[in-house]
């Protein structure tokens, strides 16, 4: 039987055939003989009480009656706590910490009768001498944390650490989750998989990111668990009052931050973890996609349509059809002949093309690409050093040991060869969890394969190598774009990863289902997925698997027209999911919310300018506005785009109008400019055509002119679409693609809105940086203005030419530092926290 026929039978789950079964035999008897090499569990052991405390640097060392506790200042609100049983073998290396060099901080530490205190400012570390508790106190003596009476473990090879679950405290992130926002009530694995058209509630799930976010009723904190074993999550599912980290390998390391805006949380881990890359502005683009688009023929036809259609798109992607027998860095040499004159051709009509390379190498003497690795030990082995091999889409395979710098070099050298070679201007990583067909056995590597790591440190698969194979491979292909298009800006998507991943890639939720469940579970998960420090993400837009109506399909594209990685993709067992393929009336309405992205590309790449800059999620949970209201820590219906956008989208079949809760302060309804108050649920209106969006009283929209792709046209023009207020909004600027902007060539304008003595309203334009937009005309639309004013004054000359109509008054003008309203104000009314008021008549 052929590699090929083997994997559609194991993923079948027709394990009839002798062929089949003689695979699946010799696979179990390799998993006996090295059953006994996976890390163990054993008795329980704790650090017990205090014996001696050595003052640091930043911090101290506490010498316990069973090892140590490293307790270690970064920032002063930024603690690293290490819990060994000796410091023979040293601080392990960490592929998801990429920051060490850190400004000096000024500890404290003091010591009494009963306990040990090490503070640096903002909290401090309390340890009982007679008894190990440990627990961290905010400055107002309110405790963030406290260690239950088990606390610090080691259990074997396997560590765990217990603490207190505040009655008041909301649990978020942990990467990739299919439930709720708040995940507190449950228990969740680390450890990454492929959960096939996976439903609520489905656990492990792509991405364990070990990275959570909690707030209390004052305090935002953040715990990075930085152990890559496979292990647990527990969130007052076990005991209701507490909260723990386990693991199979590894040691207790945590680190610790606090404070009172959870902005500062995010910024902290991702200084920690490294901040997300900044993509090209065309991958913020709309991107087509989907397994079965099986020739070139294919291609050049979706092409046409979208252009005949004028429905803007940026991105074609291109599964694993193109290959050739689906071995990687090749193509179909019969349906895909021309691969290259394609690509070329394509890119002439304003397409980027994304390639899928999954890790699996096909067990081929003739596939020169296996012949090269072999050659060069590139491929993971047994502990005995035979090869470890698997089934995936080639057939037997053999995977690239990314953890290792040769393997990831290796890779990278192949990337880059190949995107010379075809023009692709993005890479797609998929099956990196990593998965392998195997019924009769694990949905990955087996526990004990070896990995050969950083600096010497070998490892094995339960104890880090599968947490990190997706993170590590995403590392390599962002590394091969960069040496194959070096002048490029490279754009790399993986459907795994770990902590520190958001440094290498975007990421999206896996093989979804065409459900309007699945549409709902799209927000909590991004939310979450946001809150772990990946802020570039989104579902497939109408479902992976199944078949969504028009209706669905429609309400996805809505969404995903507001979410940061905008793409529908689909499997080929179901219709087709291009945005005409339900007929005419759904088509022009998907194609206005499409055009609706590209209109608001500069203000999207604006937040993930701030989320490159600052770790802030794309899209994030209302309590980012107002984090003293507790039912935004519950709401995960309804989210912010950046801090200027709210959006509630429609979420149930045949609704044409729902509930929302507003966060407060004043929002204008972005579709009809009525001014409402916040704070309370509202009713609103949303028919098949109008997604419900609400734009923050006081801040500016950037807006450019619809274009069928980024940089079809040149931008003459830029439209401030600013809502009357007062309020601030930051719109970054640079080339779009390229890589300039590391060294200075970018812009930040600052838009200031407000009221001026007299009561006019008035806007003030600041920009810093050297970049310098194409654009020479600014066109400005102010809602909320209450009646025609006497004159405009910009840059206190008056305008020449300027309109007013229900509300909206619009003026043309050069860029400008000062724009003013005079004898009229926008109207004040029953918004105390913003003082503007609803227009009359």
């Amino acid at each position: 039987m052929r590699d090929e026929d083997i994997v559609k039978v194991i993923r079948a789950g027709e394990n009839k055939s002798p062929e089949v079964a003689a695979y699946e035999k010799e696979v179990v008897a390799q998993h006996k003989k090295f059953a006994d090499q996976v890390p163990k569990s054993g008795t329980e052991q704790s650090p017990g009480g205090v014996k001696k405390v050595d003052k640091t640097e930043r911090g101290a060392v506490l010498h316990m009656e069973n090892g140590l506790i490293h307790l270690t200042y970064l920032m002063p609100d930024l603690l690293e706590v290490r819990v060994c049983k000796d410091d023979l073998a040293g601080k392990p290396f960490s592929y998801a910490v990429e920051k060490y060099d850190w400004a000096p901080v000024e500890p404290t530490v003091i010591e009494d009768r009963q306990a040990v205190v090490v503070g640096a400012g903002l909290f401090a570390c309390n340890v009982n001498r007679g008894t190990g508790q440990f627990s961290i106190y905010a400055p107002d003596g309110i405790p963030l944390i406290t260690n239950t009476e088990e606390g610090f473990q080691w259990l074997g090879d396997g560590v765990k650490w217990s603490r207190q679950l505040l009655e008041d405290e909301w649990c978020y992130g942990l990467g990739q989750r299919a439930d709720h926002l708040n995940l507190r009530g449950n228990r969740y694995n680390l450890r990454n998989a492929d959960p096939f058209l996976y439903k609520r509630g489905d656990d492990p799930c792509y991405y364990s990111i070990p990275f959570y976010f909690g707030f209390q009723s004052k305090y935002a904190l953040g715990i990075f668990w930085d152990n890559p074993a496979k292990g647990f999550v527990d969130l007052g599912k076990t005991q209701t009052e507490c909260m723990s980290f386990e693991a199979v390998g590894g040691e207790i390391r945590f680190y610790f931050m606090a404070s009172l805006l959870p902005e500062t949380i995010l910024d902290r881990y991702t200084t920690l973890t490294g901040h997300p890359y900044m993509p090209p502005i065309w991958a913020l683009g709309y991107h087509q996609s989907r397994w079965g688009y099986e020739s070139a023929a294919r291609f050049r036809e979706l092409a046409s349509e979208f252009r005949r259609r004028k429905i803007p798109c940026d991105v074609l992607h291109y599964d694993i059809d193109y290959m050739n027998g689906y071995r990687c860095f090749t193509w179909d040499e019969k349906n895909f002949a021309d691969l290259p004159t394609l690509v070329k051709e394509l890119r002439g009509r304003g397409f980027k093309s994304v390639a899928i390379l999954d890790p699996g190498i096909k067990v081929d003497p003739q596939y020169e690409i296996y012949k090269d690795g072999k050659e060069k030990g590139i491929f993971l082995t047994y502990p005995d050093g035979t090869p470890y091999t698997g089934v995936v889409w080639p057939g037997t395979c053999e995977f690239p040991d990314f953890s290792a710098a040769e393997g990831r070099a290796w890779w990278a050298e192949k990337v880059a060869e190949f995107v010379k070679k075809t023009g692709f201007a993005g890479v797609w990583n998929d099956m990196n969890e990593p998965t392998v067909f195997l019924k009769n056995g694990p949905d990955t590597f087996p526990d004990y394969i070896i990995y050969h790591g950083e600096n010497g440190l070998s490892f094995s698969h339960a104890e880090g190598g599968n947490n990190l194979y997706g993170m590590q491979m995403a590392r390599a292909t962002q590394a091969g774009l960069e040496l194959g298009i070096p002048n490029e800006r490279p754009f790399t998507f993986t459907r795994t990863g770990f902590a520190g991943v958001q440094r290498y890639a975007s990421s999206w939720t896996g093989d979804n289902l065409s459900t309007w469940d699945h549409l709902r579970l799209s927000i909590s998960m991004l939310l979450n997925l946001g809150l772990s420090g990946i802020p570039f993400s989104g579902p497939d837009v109408g479902g992976f698997g199944d078949t969504p109506d028009g209706e669905l399909y429609t309400r996805w594209v809505q969404l995903g027209s507001m979410l940061p990685f905008f793409r529908t993709h689909s499997t080929k067992e179901s219709a087709d999911q291009e945005p005409w393929s339900f007929g005419p009336q759904y088509e022009a309405i998907v194609r206005r919310y499409i055009e609706l992205r590209y209109q608001l590309l500069p203000y999207f790449y604006s937040v993930m300018a701030i989320a490159n800059q600052k770790g802030l999620p794309f899209i994030r949970p209302g309590f980012f506005h107002d984090h003293s209201d507790p039912y935004l820590r519950a709401q995960d219906d309804a989210f912010l785009v950046g801090d200027s956008l709210f959006v509630a989208p429609i979420l149930e079949a045949g609704s044409t109008k729902r509930i929302v809760y507003l966060p407060r302060g004043a929002w204008y309804n972005y579709w009809t400019n009525k001014l409402i108050d916040g704070a309370r649920h509202i009713e609103v209106d949303g028919p098949l055509d109008t997604m419900p969006i609400f734009v923050r009283a006081g801040h500016t929209l950037p807006q450019w002119p619809v274009q069928q792709y980024v940089g079809e046209k040149k931008l003459s023009q830029i439209t401030l679409r600013v809502y009357a207020g007062p309020g601030e909004t930051t719109l970054y600027e640079d080339a779009g693609a390229g890589n300039q902007y590391l060294e200075g060539e970018y812009r930040y304008s600052y838009f200031t809105c407000g009221f001026l003595p007299g009561g006019r309203f008035g806007i003030s334009w600041r920009t810093a940086g050297r970049y310098k937009p194409p654009y020479e005309a600014v066109r400005v639309r102010i809602v909320g203005i209450p009646g025609e004013p006497n004159d405009i004054l910009i840059d206190d000359k008056p305008a020449p030419v300027w309109f007013f109509e229900h509300g909206v008054l619009e003026v043309l003008s050069a860029p400008f530092r000062e724009l003013a309203l005079v004898g009229r104000r926008a109207d004040s009314s029953a918004s105390a926290q913003t003082a503007v008021r609803r227009p009359k008549g």
